[in-house]
């Protein structure tokens, strides 16, 4: 007998002929794991035909070794080939994510009985009816439910009654979360509440954890696991039901190398496991909101926070009417905070010190060296003042004298970022504990753990934050909340840049009154009649996303179209201009019904050396896609060039 399989190799070929010993077709199943030679080296593939005879004129070798007990079920198969075709990646390198815990060696399972806790918790009106909805819904088949909860609501007690539930009838069930740096919170949140402790998969896990975890899942063993996108490709051979906390998160989309959205595809995958799955937020993206009005999806709220706590005023300081970095009145609400010992939370989305620097005598500014890109200023108020590529990570040692004008102290710094704001309060309130928290100053989640200890105990009363701070964190002191240059994002050329507004100023915002005491958020801004920021201010949700929705059609923007965005780049800015022009060519002769614009530089036009250029595909719903995809896949670049597919991008840069 000779078996088609499929190898985890960047290769167009999709599937490779071998021979089965005679002895061993017994053991040959759809979907096992074999181990074969290719090209002199030992590989594992998997099995997806069985041929008696093959129309192939070269030599076809021997299968290696077949492992009994490792067998990608039917689901897995199925939701390859799916994403392949939906997002244009070859299914070959699908298959080797999924490969990426694979163990052949024989593991030793604790048999642990689990004792959840019997003690009912107590939950609020809300959460009662939340989970009474939830419970009409069946799921012991495929359905999408979007919990849409209003911060501090409970969301994740609701969810996590129906996750012991499938728990406990012996299934598997996985709990997405958008970081790394969060899992930790939410296992010891859940092992709290239910006495039971997840395991944790993230790509930062060690290696001997990953295989375990891995050959767990492939075994069908009970479990729970949370864990960011990697834990999506684990496979789950018994999945019951799967979790996607704050899926409106762009974290969940891969934007490098393999483009994936991991949502989508975890949405896919309880699909073909027949399984429910949960999409939980207090600020649902548009898309999933435009599928719960076309009632392809489920939606149940949660109105009220728990413990009766309100949600916090908020209030829209114009920024027009204000010299200060941060405004009197906001300044007035710090010092009142201070002085009933309660905490103020200021957030900024911006690192560093400031996001460029220029001479104010000749104009000269600092680039990277190898990406078009300003660098940043960094660690300003001390010796180890650096400018830094948010790109590359490209650093220098910051020099106050230009190089181009050959003028001293010349620098200044427009703009500003957490670091600046975080001098501009010590020099306001010397006497206070303050600090400020971004990707740069917290390294692991230990580190993490220590800094919201801090938070959690009152034992710092200015906190200056970037969007760390920003999701699900319960800060029982925190009163008040400062967004500052929110007029930066609103701004932004995405035509998302209105729907992460909205979800960056409630997630933010729900930070405050987390307890009985009302909270309160105070939005400096320069545009304080804005609709969004007007509507936020109000808590008119539903009247923003029918607002979104609305002007998303008249645009004719996705929900209601779709876009691939094609990404070309190479050391040599000739060669990824001619290929870009090649592939628009192309592309504009054989579909002359869906728009194309382009090719034009990113608005990144040069990364770590790579010259980038960009093609938008947009069509409307109604086109059927799938040949143009193929084209796409079959699409072969120059050895000096990359290429990628980016399907329902969320980035533009």
């Amino acid at each position: 007998m000779i078996i088609e399989i499929l190898l985890p190799l960047p290769l167009n070929k999709k599937t490779f002929y071998y021979k089965i010993q005679p002895e061993n077709l017994n053991n040959i199943k759809i979907g096992g794991l074999v181990e074969v030679i290719f090209r002199k080296k030992k590989k594992i593939g998997l099995i997806l035909k069985q041929h008696k005879k093959v129309d192939f004129n070269k030599k076809i070798l021997f299968v290696e070794r077949i492992f009994e007990d490792l067998y990608f079920s039917e689901e897995i198969i199925k939701s390859m080939q799916f994403i392949s075709g939906y997002s244009c990646i070859h299914i070959s390198l699908i298959f080797k994510l999924f490969l990426s815990g694979f163990v052949q060696k024989k593991i030793k399972f604790e048999e642990k009985r689990i004792n959840v806790k019997k003690d009912k918790l107590r939950l609020s009106d809300c959460q009662k009816n939340a989970l009474n909805t939830l419970s009409k819904v069946n799921l012991k088949k495929h359905s999408v439910i979007t919990l849409h909860g209003v911060t501090g609501s409970g969301k994740t007690r609701v969810y996590m009654h129906n996750v012991i539930k499938k728990f406990l009838e012996g299934y598997q069930c996985l709990i997405l979360v958008p970081e790394i740096i969060l899992t930790k919170e939410w296992v010891n949140e859940i092992k709290k509440d239910f006495g039971v402790s997840p395991k944790v998969y993230h790509s930062s896990i060690k290696k001997s954890e990953k295989s375990r975890l891995w050959k767990s899942s492939i075994l069908g063993k009970p479990n729970i696991i949370v864990g960011t996108r990697s834990s999506l490709f684990l496979p789950f051979s018994n999945l019951g039901l799967i979790v996607v906390d704050e899926e409106h998160d762009n974290s969940y989309k891969q934007e490098e190398n393999l483009i994936i959205n991991t949502r989508d595809f975890a949405i896919v995958r309880s699909n073909f496991s027949k399984c429910p799955i949960i999409l939980s937020s207090a600020t649902p993206s548009i898309e999933t909101i435009f599928n719960c009005k076309k009632k392809k999806y489920e939606r149940i709220e949660i109105r009220k926070r728990i413990n009766k706590a309100p949600l916090p005023a908020i209030e829209i300081i114009d920024k027009r009417k204000e010299i200060s970095l941060i405004s009197v009145k906001l300044q007035k609400i710090i010092s009142a905070n201070l002085s009933e010992k309660k905490q103020t939370l200021l957030f900024i989305n911006k690192r560093g010190y400031a996001p460029f620097i220029i001479c104010k005598k000749c104009g000269f500014s600092k680039i990277c060296p190898n990406c078009s890109s300003s660098l940043a200023l960094h660690n300003y108020s001390s010796t180890q003042s650096i400018l830094l590529c948010h790109q590359c990570n490209y650093k220098e040692k910051f020099i106050h004298n230009c190089l181009n004008c050959k003028e001293n102290n010349s620098f200044i710094f427009p703009g500003f970022g957490i670091e600046k704001i975080y001098r501009e309060i010590k020099k306001l309130y010397p006497n206070v504990k303050s600090f400020y928290i971004s990707s740069d100053t917290i390294k692991n989640p230990d580190e993490y753990d220590g800094v919201l200890k801090k938070i959690i105990d009152n034992k710092v009363d200015i906190i200056i934050g970037t969007q760390l701070l920003s999701k699900g964190h319960n800060f029982p002191y925190l009163k008040t909340v400062g967004i500052l240059n929110i007029d930066c994002l609103i701004n932004n050329f995405d035509f998302r840049s209105f729907e992460k507004t909205y979800q960056q100023i409630m997630q933010v915002s729900g930070r405050a009154g987390r307890k009985s005491e009302k909270g309160n958020v105070y939005i400096e801004t320069f545009q304080p009649n804005h609709p969004v920021i007007e509507m936020c201010k109000k808590y008119k949700l539903e009247e923003y996303y029918d607002w979104e929705l609305e002007l998303r059609k008249k645009n004719k923007h996705p929900p209601f179209s779709n876009l691939i965005s094609l990404i070309i780049s190479s050391k040599k800015e000739s060669e990824a201009l001619k290929f870009s022009n090649e592939i628009t060519k192309k592309l504009r002769s054989f579909y002359s019904e869906i728009e194309i614009y382009g090719p034009v530089p990113s608005v990144i036009s040069k990364k770590k050396l790579f010259y980038r250029f960009r093609v938008l595909i947009k069509f409307e719903k109604s086109f059927s896609n799938s040949h143009l995809k193929n084209f796409l896949k079959e699409i072969k670049s120059p050895s000096n060039l990359n290429f990628y597919i980016d399907v329902d991008p969320m980035s533009f840069l």
